[in-house]
């Protein structure tokens, strides 16, 4: 093979390696970001819970009610314990906020004003708005 030519193969390999690459970074990213999204979500735990239960303890029609009207009490627990620690965490850091910006000069706000959380973050409670377990 001539040089051009061992050029072109090797400038090909290369940016089909690079598309590769890129295109598997964003697809796992993107995949992550959904299982990390499932993971939070009180109605998955719900489910999970109730699969591995019936896989390892097989349990009888009689008892799957029971267990799964447990495990919808607890997933409405669990909600309102995270709804009460992102208010309280949010909480904090508006009181961390304050506290940084008193002692800051004029200039030093502007420039903290970049870095500081929204307010729409803070209290971001979408995790939150899921339902329950739809009952059949």
């Amino acid at each position: 093979m001539n040089r051009t030519g061992y050029w072109k193969t090797t400038a090909c390999l290369i940016a089909l390696i690079l598309v590769s690459g890129l295109l598997g970074g964003l697809l796992g990213r993107r995949y992550a970001r959904i299982e990390c999204a499932r993971r939070s979500d009180p109605s998955h735990w719900n489910e999970t819970a109730m699969r591995a239960l019936q896989r390892t303890v097989k349990p009888t029609p009689a008892q799957r009610e029971k267990l799964q009207q447990e495990l919808d009490v607890a997933v409405e627990q669990l909600q309102a314990i995270r709804a009460d620690t992102i208010a309280r965490s949010s909480q904090v850091v508006r009181q961390l906020v304050a506290q940084v910006e008193k002692e800051l000069t004029s200039e030093q706000r502007v420039a903290f004003q970049r870095i500081v959380p929204k307010e729409s973050d803070l209290s971001n409670l979408n995790l939150l708005n899921v339902e329950t377990r739809k009952k059949h």
